[in-house]
């Protein structure tokens, strides 16, 4: 009897729980319903008011060309009976024509104003003078010969290693494993990716990437606010550079020059008078601004075949 009276009570409230949610459905639609159906007369009247302020302004502009277009807003509407309202197709026809036309009118200006512009700069480039002939020669992109994407490697270097050395790294070959000279004649320029060493001195020899006649040489070091300590001591100062020649009998000065290390120049360029061609130079670096040790971060060689 008892699991009979449960039974009976889960069906009740079954019933009375589906009865609740079946009105509260019904009372939304119809509650839905009415919203869609004030907005429905809110833009009724909408219509209507535009309608009649349109009318009253064709009215009191008398324009023939508004009356035998839109009859309907001008005077008596045509086939709408003694309503004496527009239709909303008429009343969106004639917004339509009045839009179109005042933009018509506003792209003309825009379209003029464009053309002045364009007029106006044409004539200043025109008044400029033309640029010489070495002025359009140094424009040119010039080719980095000492980068290792183009075949450019490091084939010995005299430096003391950050790491110290003995006879097995020297002969694996991983004196300068952390920071290797081949960083130096790579793109990158993220803090730490240098050539370093301890001191201030090294010699290291670049084999170019062709042969060529050598007009300049460029030495970048990273910004102070790139390093972890806001420190470019480790910077070069003093360095010389040397041409090998091809037999390898004798090698030329091609100069010697001084990084400033300045703060708003991290990129300094030094040009090179040579009639020689070199595939192999030497880099001496002397001295630096202060540290114990020496950081290279990009060497680049610029010159003609």
């Amino acid at each position: 009897m008892d699991g009979c009276r449960r039974a009976r009570k889960r069906v009740y409230v079954s019933y009375l729980l589906s009865f609740v949610l079946l009105a509260a459905f019904f009372y939304y639609l119809m509650a839905h319903n009415s919203r869609n159906n004030l907005g429905i007369m809110r833009l009724r009247e909408d219509v209507d008011d535009i309608s009649h302020i349109l009318r009253q302004q064709q009215i009191d502009s008398k324009g023939a060309q508004g009356s035998s277009k839109f009859d309907c807003l001008g005077g008596e509407p045509k086939g709408l009976g003694s309503s004496g309202r527009c239709s909303n197709r008429d009343v969106s026809a004639y917004v339509d024509t009045l839009f179109k036309r005042k933009i018509g009118h506003l792209m003309d200006d825009v379209y003029n104003l464009k053309k002045q512009v364009k007029s106006a700069d044409c004539a200043s480039k025109g008044a400029q003078s033309t640029p010489k002939p070495e002025s359009a020669a140094l424009a040119k992109p010039r080719i980095n010969y000492a980068s290792e994407d183009l075949g450019a490697r490091i084939i010995n270097v005299k430096a003391k290693s950050l790491d110290g050395t003995n006879i097995i790294r020297s002969v694996l070959g991983l004196d300068f494993s952390s920071n290797p000279p081949v960083n130096m004649i790579r793109a990158g320029l993220s803090p730490g990716s240098c050539f370093g060493f301890n001191g201030t001195r090294a010699t290291v020899t670049l084999h170019l990437a062709r042969t060529i006649i050598v007009e300049a040489i460029t030495l970048t070091h990273v910004a102070r606010e790139m390093t972890p300590d806001l420190c470019v001591k480790s910077a070069p100062k003093n360095f010389d550079v040397y041409g090998l020649r091809i037999d390898n009998s004798k090698r030329e000065l091609l100069g010697q020059w001084s990084y400033d290390n300045a703060a708003n120049k991290r990129t300094q360029s030094y040009s090179v008078r040579s009639d020689y061609y070199f595939r192999n130079l030497d880099f001496s670096f002397n001295s630096n601004h202060g540290a114990n040790t020496t950081c290279i971060y990009r060497v680049e060689v610029y010159g003609r075949l």
